[in-house]
């Protein structure tokens, strides 16, 4: 663990890149204050439901749609 951070070090005190210096500070700040499971707390009753109907059609092949069907249904929009 030491080497990645002396190296991380390295390269954050050679880089001048002040936009990439925020991004990275954004994701280490948002992976340090994220808590497992927030994102499932933070949905309502419903979308808590969609989402486990949304699951359990996972299962199901009947219901699945090829790449090649969908590009066609979406022709329109791909060009």
């Amino acid at each position: 663990m030491t080497a990645i951070k002396e190296d991380f070090h390295k390269l954050i005190d050679t880089t001048n890149d002040e936009k990439l210096l925020e991004d990275i500070f954004m994701i280490l700040s948002s992976r340090r204050e994220h808590k497992e499971g927030n994102l499932w707390e933070g949905l309502t009753e419903e979308q808590k439901r969609e989402v486990l109907v949304s699951e359990s059609e996972i299962g199901d092949e009947s219901a699945w749609v090829s790449h090649e069907e969908m590009k066609r249904r979406n022709s329109k929009w791909l060009k």
